[in-house]
């Protein structure tokens, strides 16, 4: 923490504001570059979450993985952009729910057991021009992951960047 000195008279007290509104404006750029900094890690975390999570098929997936930080809200967000990453990630049909993602409560995930159940469904696969027979996949909770190894890395990260000049 940084210690401001000043004694009461007008002068001291005017370059204690200053240093002050100077400090407010040194944290608030770094409390940006934290955020920036996280995005840009989580978005890395991701995509190898997705790879290690055995997830790519065509490499769309990975390759739709995005981050965005908006200074003026101070907000950051990474997405997967990819129009099935959410299956991917809760898992579908039978075999979604025999291992099913570690939180499926929160996005109001529903496994699909009774329309398809043990029977399954069959698709048209457009890349290899046949039809598939599926029981569903099991969740790849590649984002669930991201974000529990960026809670764990978040201080170490904020300690990095807040020592930095």
């Amino acid at each position: 923490m940084k210690t401001i000195r000043m004694s009461l008279d007008l002068d001291s007290i005017d370059a204690a504001i200053r240093k002050v509104q100077a400090y407010k404006k040194q944290l608030e750029d770094k409390i940006n570059r934290l955020i920036q900094t996280l995005v840009d890690y989580g978005v890395g975390v991701a995509k190898a979450q997705v790879q290690q999570l055995d997830a790519v098929y065509t490499g769309e997936l990975q390759n739709s993985i995005e981050g965005y930080f908006d200074s003026s809200s101070r907000v950051g967000i990474i997405k997967a952009g990819a129009w099935y990453a959410v299956y991917v990630e809760f898992g579908t049909g039978i075999i979604g729910a025999g291992s099913p993602h570690p939180a499926p409560a929160s996005a109001n995930w529903i496994y699909d057991v009774n329309e398809h159940g043990e029977s399954g469904w069959w698709y048209y696969n457009d890349r290899d021009g046949r039809m598939h027979w599926t029981q569903g996949m099991e969740s790849r909770p590649f984002m669930y992951y991201t974000a529990h190894i960026l809670g764990q890395k978040c201080d170490e990260i904020a300690k990095e960047v807040f020592h930095r000049d």
